[in-house]
């Protein structure tokens, strides 16, 4: 009982620590190469991911079968984040990233799409709500 007691603590103070440190934006920036792409439940590929996919330090991701650069935004405010989740159920626990078309400065409580994240080193795993994982890797 004892351990259970601890090992729960722990499960606490992990996950606690965790939401703490959020996905650093600089982490993203660079190139990026499709090793797994999103599909939906009928088997069509996810729109929003690209097989190759640049961050960059102002702002965009670019990838050149999107029509467009998205600016993108990691850990935005809280209340954005949530309104995000609520909208995306299926992104709760992952990190959030918004992205929105256009050059101005776009309102991100509104943002049209929203992104799931996971970073692992030189391994990225990118959610859209109603489509598989997609998984990249860090392109030297």
């Amino acid at each position: 009982m004892k351990r259970f007691f601890m090992f729960s603590a722990a499960a606490v103070v992990l996950s606690l620590s965790s939401s703490a440190f959020a996905l650093d934006g600089k982490a993203l920036l660079g190139k990026w190469q499709l090793t797994e792409r999103a599909k939906d439940s009928e088997g069509r590929p996810c729109p929003f991911v690209g097989q190759q996919i640049v961050f960059t330090a102002d702002g965009k991701m670019i990838s050149p079968n999107m029509p467009v650069a998205f600016r993108y935004k990691v850990n935005p405010d809280k209340a954005d984040a949530a309104a995000a989740v609520e909208r995306n159920p299926e992104l709760k626990g992952m990190e959030i990233m918004l992205a929105a078309v256009g050059n101005g400065q776009p309102d991100w409580s509104k943002a049209p799409i929203v992104y799931g994240l996971q970073l692992n080193g030189n391994q990225l795993i990118m959610k859209v709500s109603g489509y598989s994982l997609s998984r990249y890797k860090r392109d030297k």
